[in-house]
């Protein structure tokens, strides 16, 4: 597997977008959900909290969706 910077391959360059696209769904997981929790309790705000957790899932949504159309992506062969 070449982990080259721009591979030629187009398989190769969709798996690598998958890797990207799915560490940044878990990268805006995390994030909402530490940021509501910090929200919650240093802030002790609940529109903090909604708007950190409505954030996390829009990106989760997001980059869930890129990821699913990579997968499902079809040659013309």
């Amino acid at each position: 597997m070449s982990m080259q910077r721009y591979p030629s391959n187009p398989i190769e360059r969709r798996k690598q977008a998958v890797r990207r696209y799915s560490r940044n769904a878990a990268l805006w997981g995390v994030g909402g959900l530490g940021g509501a929790a910090v929200a919650g309790i240093a802030v002790g705000s609940p529109v903090l909290v909604i708007l950190c957790l409505v954030c996390a899932v829009a990106g989760v949504a997001f980059n869930a969706s890129r990821v699913r159309t990579i997968i499902n992506h079809r040659d013309l062969n």
